[in-house]
């Protein structure tokens, strides 16, 4: 294989010095026996120290062939106005432009492709080490790479932002759309009745074996906690992003509003019509009350960006008539 020959001949990170030629060798002579000599120019590029979770890495001043093995890179990325090469395998996220069907996948979930990566010739590589710690040594041979801690699954999310938009040179940026965030919360806020403004809020998805609910903890929650909506106390603060629960645990999953992530990819996932009219579910209080709000599973769970965050605040204020 390309990428098992060309890691057991080489001795300098590929990104110094894969441009034309040297690529060309790399990828076609697996019978290589020492690394493509690197080119001055290579050598001298500008580039900027970036520390994160793997420790300090140098990356290019402004990243043109970027590649992003989570979604909340790509997320960050088209929030930034740059476009990927190469992403992880994308299921159903109505929130980003057609386009992004164009940019070449490199694997799904956990499982970088790392051929299909280098033959991207990728010069900076974003990712968690939550998920790509093991891959981390393997990923940094083909391009700078810098991985936040977590993957804001745990509500970290803006934290991560940052970083990501450091690494992309655009961390000015990043800043003036995490203000804008907040003085869309707080408008947000303002426009809430104070009943609305006490209301206590749920987050569920289902599974084959039951029912899972995010905490007040985790991406969606840390959005909500942001609005100041009061959570369940199962699903409050201080717990994993998300509690395992069977279906019959109706009083650790009711609240005056239910927000039921639907995904239509997923044959477990059920829709709103099929939980409200579930004999079971409906006893809930938020299904009485006709508060109960179909929302994306890959927006409210998997986004864990900005641009995903945005969009739960809209279907927030979609839900409550706002």
């Amino acid at each position: 294989m390309i990428w098992s020959t060309f890691l057991a001949n080489r001795s300098k990170p590929i990104w110094l010095y894969l441009t034309g030629f040297t690529l060309t060798v790399l990828l076609m002579s697996c019978q290589q026996t020492t690394p493509p000599p690197s080119s001055e120019a290579d050598m001298t590029l500008p580039t900027r120290t970036i520390e994160h979770a793997m420790g300090n890495t140098q990356v290019p001043l402004s990243p043109e062939r970027v590649v992003v093995l989570d979604y909340a890179p790509l997320d960050t990325a088209l929030a930034l106005g740059i476009q990927p090469v190469g992403t992880i395998e994308l299921l159903d996220f109505p929130i980003y432009p057609d386009d992004i069907n164009t940019i070449a996948t490199v694997g799904a979930g956990t499982q970088p492709n790392l051929e299909a990566i280098l033959q991207l010739q990728p010069d900076l590589i974003l990712g968690s080490r939550a998920i790509f710690s093991r891959w981390y040594g393997r990923l940094s041979q083909i391009a700078p790479t810098v991985l936040t801690e977590d993957n804001g699954r745990d509500g970290e999310w803006q934290e991560n932002v940052r970083l990501y938009a450091e690494a992309l040179g655009k961390a000015e940026q990043a800043e003036q759309l995490l203000a804008d965030y907040q003085q869309r919360v707080a408008a947000f806020q303002t426009s809430l009745s104070e009943p609305l403004q006490q209301m206590e809020v749920s987050v569920i998805t289902t599974w084959t074996g039951g029912v899972l609910a995010y905490s007040a903890d985790s991406f969606s929650g840390a959005v909500l906690r942001d609005i100041g909506f009061a959570r369940n106390p199962a699903q409050g603060e201080g717990r994993r992003y998300g509690i395992r629960l069977s279906r019959e645990d109706l009083t650790q999953i009711d609240g005056d509003v239910l927000f039921l992530l639907h995904s239509a990819t997923l044959e477990a996932s059920v829709a709103k019509a099929d939980f409200v009219d579930d004999p079971l579910w409906s006893q809930l209080n938020a299904v009485e009350q006709g508060l109960v709000c179909e929302v994306n599973t890959a927006v409210w769970a998997g986004g864990r960006s900005i641009l995903a965050a945005n969009q739960i605040l809209q279907d927030v204020e979609t839900c409550l008539g706002g």
